[in-house]
């Protein structure tokens, strides 16, 4: 969102208490456990753009020592094309005292290739320290964002990652906006069998499901060294583009791997979940669903978000409800129910039609490829220029009566994602109560402006209360006082301090603007 509920600038001039240089434990949220420690070896997969407005991708491996020192590592970066690796990573690690032991910073001390200045990060991190949320905050001013997690080296091997995965490429691709949604069995020698792929590229249409010699994923038989990094290819002929995309991926666990362009062909970033298989008719049966999508509406060069829920029932009617921000125009469907849906057992792939999805803010088609029953990731599948290559994730609710008191009564990680130059704001944080009925974000953020490039530590945004939350859906809005036009939100709970959500500030408010979709984990 242009005036960002994170802006530091508009924070100072609406006279916060907590500047831009910190915050001081009293206006952070409620009390929680710090983390045990940032301690041993965490792949990473962040996304954005440069400080001109490049679009970027880069994935690695960092190995923390408890201690406050990253001891080893390798990462990947590409920029806009420009690809720079290292394999011998070094540095220090903090946590921030205004964070309370959730927040902290990464700060490395080698060069990576022809980046000019050593990269560091922002992060928040679960009270487990096995997962967390990660940001540029080097002086190269990168405006990216994405995870970290914990890795398993009994997966750094072929016959370790062997198995059926559903994977998800987002980016851009010879300079277009694409999004694109399959999966594949990989076998221990590096080969990959019953490969599917849908692809979507913004302005453009949609084209899959691609299969045979048209759709081949083949890893490196090498595999992936101690830092659980290995390459692989993707070949993809369908009616949109033709052509192989090369990765390095780094292994994360026996579920999930994440990996980033190496070539000159684009800035794809991939992320890759285990499914389990195998599924049957009814596995497409779900009392709730969310889905947290983004992309880029060519017509008019904007970002785009939308969070909704999708409820299937019989296998094949759909009910959905969801908020959109094109830009600021936003849109609120509560429900548009007996949709058509289609479901393969087999692939896990399915198909929803939407009637005036496109126009009202989300897609006149979407595709989803499951992991679970509920859960996997979707994608715009519309045909033609109102194609946004909307992409995200969908995740099974827990649950079917949601409350603030069991659903919102903790603490979550938070981070943005922004796909367009428009709104590549990042940040993470974390979000909590502070009594009963109000919440806090405590954060840290950069973003472009008209002049430069902000960076805050530690920001804090009290007195965040929820005005909103229906029962039956999940579906909330939450207000954000600015001490004079207020902010608000539409959020979506997937399960206790989970949760996907966007601005939709009324137009006219001078809130109103693109929007970043955001997510939350638990803490």
């Amino acid at each position: 969102m242009r005036r960002s509920l994170l802006g530091c600038f508009t924070l100072i001039a609406l006279g916060w208490m907590a500047g831009c240089g910190g915050s001081s434990a009293s206006s952070t949220t409620g009390a929680v456990t710090p983390p045990t420690a940032l301690n041993g070896q965490y792949a990473f997969v962040l996304s954005g753009f440069d400080s001109n407005a490049n679009p970027m991708g880069m994935a690695g491996s960092f190995k923390a020592d408890g201690l406050g020192h990253i001891t080893a590592g390798e990462v990947d970066v590409n920029d806009n094309g420009v690809v720079s690796s290292s394999s011998a990573l070094s540095g220090t690690y903090t946590f921030d005292t205004g964070g309370l032991g959730i927040i902290g910073t990464i700060i490395l001390s080698n060069s990576v290739g022809s980046i000019t200045h050593p990269l560091a990060f922002g992060f928040s991190l679960q009270a487990s320290g096995a997962f967390g949320d990660i940001m540029g905050l080097d002086t190269n001013n990168f405006i990216v964002a994405g995870t970290m997690q914990q890795q398993s080296s009994s997966v750094f091997s072929l016959s370790g990652l062997a198995g059926d995965y559903i994977v998800t490429l987002n980016g851009r691709n010879a300079a277009n906006p694409t999004s694109a949604l399959g999966r594949f069995t990989l076998g221990s020698n590096g080969a990959s069998t019953n490969v599917n792929f849908d692809r979507s590229i913004s302005g453009v249409g949609t084209a899959g499901p691609t299969t045979g010699a048209s759709a081949v994923v083949t890893f490196a038989s090498a595999g992936p060294d101690t830092n659980g990094r290995g390459t692989l290819t993707v070949t993809l002929n369908d009616a949109l583009s033709t052509g192989t995309q090369n990765f390095a991926y780094y292994a994360i666990t026996a579920n999930r791997f994440v990996a980033v362009e190496t070539d000159m062909t684009g800035t794809m970033i991939a992320d890759a979940s285990r499914q389990s298989t195998p599924f049957t008719a009814t596995t497409v049966n779900t009392t709730g669903a969310v889905f947290g999508i983004a992309g880029f509406d060519s017509v008019a060069s904007n970002e785009i978000s939308a969070v909704g829920q999708l409820q299937i029932a019989g296998t094949n009617t759909a009910t959905l409800g969801w908020d959109s921000n094109d830009n600021g125009g936003i849109a609120s469907i509560p429900t548009v129910a007996t949709q058509p849906v289609t479901f393969n057992a087999t692939t896990g792939r399915g198909t929803v039609t939407v009637a005036s999805g496109a126009a009202n803010g989300l897609a006149d088609s979407l595709v989803f490829y499951l992991t679970a029953p509920g859960t996997g990731f979707i994608m715009d599948a519309t045909s033609a220029t109102t194609n946004r290559a909307m992409a995200g994730t969908l995740t099974a609710q827990a649950g079917t009566s949601f409350s603030t008191a069991t659903d919102l009564g903790g603490t979550a990680i938070v981070r943005s994602r922004g796909v367009s130059v428009n709104d590549a704001q990042v940040f993470v944080g974390e979000f909590g109560p502070t009594s009963s009925s109000t919440y806090a974000l405590v954060a840290d953020q950069r973003f472009p402006t008209s002049a430069n490039i902000q960076t805050s530590t530690d920001v804090s945004i009290p007195n965040i209360a929820v005005a909103t939350l229906n029962a039956n859906t999940g579906r909330g809005t939450l207000l954000i006082p600015l001490g004079g036009p207020t902010e608000t939100l539409a959020f979506y709970v997937i399960g206790p301090n989970q949760f996907v959500f966007i601005d939709i500030s009324p137009v006219g408010s001078g809130e109103n603007g693109a929007s970043s979709l955001f997510l939350g984990d638990p803490h």
